[in-house]
């Protein structure tokens, strides 16, 4: 039998990696002069940047992608891989153009990394250099052999010991004469201030302080000023999304509504011959004005080969002192609610369809309570929890003598 081995990754090219460094050197720059940090790692470890504590150099969150990355990791075995983050460009050995992580592998000079998502680690030899530019941010990381440096030899020792002694005897005279030149400060030439001058003093000194310490902290405040800005955008966005969705509701709501009170209207004689309720299991709405404009909203579109979609009512379980017939009639008049949830549905599935049963209470006030889901087999639970949300603001007569608990099914199917 012949083995056969396949590799998930692009094989890595020999050029481009050697024997692990035992030594690296980490420079972290901003643009092409300014250097942030400069760090040697021998024995090599793990390195990260960001702006959470226990990162090694303090970056931005919004430049690096996130609050703690790594991008130097260095394992129990000695491999030392370089960390290429997701939105990053990686220079290998200062040559060519700046690749993406995706690119890097596709060439086979990186590999897919198994600690961060979308993200390429790059083996890093002794001798080689690695490149990885954030934003304005540089990273370059060199690895080495760690050879120990030379000592320095015993005359140049004794030369830097003689400078430095006479660096510091040269200080010493320089301080002996500048205290010489001073004259000692009586008590006395205070006599002059009185305690308003003496308070006015340290009120202007505990000012010059608070503007210092102002201008250190100014840019942590307008950081986090703009964080705050960003959030409360973001929420009011999400809010406006979730008004615009409600009013959607209510207006189909409204419409298929009017819909089913109309068919219900037509099945009235029939509903008089069975319960002799007619008249009393709902109000009747004031007629429109004529010159009322119609309501305009957004449509689920039907499925291709489909017609309207049918709801029907199962068997309804009640416990309490409340007709069925009422609670049927009051339901069946929102069922436009429920057809709303379901064709959002039918958008990614068309062929959607099975039971939604929920459970409710009526309390003594005819308010609902304890709203959930009483067994359904609807496969979406997105269009069961929509509907389940949907019964929670109708509203029945006061039952006599208590509470009524009520499990109503629902089917639900595309129309044929």
């Amino acid at each position: 039998m012949v083995g056969v081995s396949v590799a998930s990754d692009p094989p890595v090219r020999d050029a481009r990696v050697s024997a692990a460094a035992r030594a690296v050197d980490v420079v972290v720059r901003w643009g092409s002069d300014c250097v942030l940090a400069a760090v040697e790692l021998s024995p090599p470890r793990s390195f990260f940047v960001g702006d959470e504590e226990g990162c090694d150099v303090a970056l931005p969150a919004e430049i690096v992608g996130a609050s703690r990355a790594a991008v130097l990791l260095a394992r129990w075995d000695g491999d030392v891989r370089v960390i290429v983050p997701k939105g990053a460009r990686v220079v290998i050995g200062g040559e060519g153009k700046p690749m993406t992580p995706a690119r890097a592998i596709a060439r086979g000079f990186a590999e897919t990394s198994r600690v961060s998502r979308d993200a390429a680690e790059i083996p890093l030899g002794s001798g080689g250099t690695i490149a990885v530019r954030i934003g304005p941010i540089t990273i370059e990381i060199t690895g080495s052999d760690g050879a120990p440096r030379a000592p320095r030899e015993p005359m140049l020792e004794r030369r830097l010991g003689l400078s430095h002694l006479a660096s510091v005897l040269l200080h010493l005279l320089v301080f002996v004469f500048v205290a010489s030149r001073f004259q000692p400060i009586d008590d006395d030439d205070f006599d002059g201030i009185t305690d308003d001058q003496r308070f006015y003093i340290q009120q202007m000194i505990q000012r010059s302080n608070e503007r210092e310490m102002e201008g250190l902290y100014a840019d942590e405040i307008a950081g986090l000023e703009r964080r705050a800005q960003r959030r409360q955008r973001k929420s009011r966005t999400e809010m406006e999304i979730e008004a615009a969705w409600m009013r959607s509701l209510q207006a189909a709501g409204e419409r298929w509504n009017a819909e089913e009170f109309a068919r219900a209207r037509a099945g009235e004689p029939e509903d008089a011959r069975e319960t002799g309720l007619i008249g009393l299991l709902y109000d009747r709405p004031p007629k429109p004005p004529k010159a009322a404009t119609p309501i305009r909203y957004d449509e689920p579109p039907e499925p291709k080969g489909r017609g309207a979609t049918q709801t029907r009512p199962g068997a309804m379980a009640l416990s309490g002192r409340l007709p069925p017939e009422v609670v049927r009639r009051i339901i069946r008049q929102n069922f436009g609610r429920f057809r709303l949830c379901y064709e959002n549905g039918l958008r990614n599935n068309p062929n959607l369809q099975g039971r939604v049963s929920v459970r409710f209470v009526i309390g003594a006030d005819g308010a609902v309570s304890n709203v959930g889901n009483g067994g359904s087999d609807m496969p979406d639970g997105g269009v069961v929890s929509c509907i389940v949300r949907s019964f929670e603001g109708l509203s029945f007569p006061r039952p006599e003598g208590g509470i009524v608990t009520v499990v109503y099914p629902l089917m639900f199917a595309p129309g044929g």
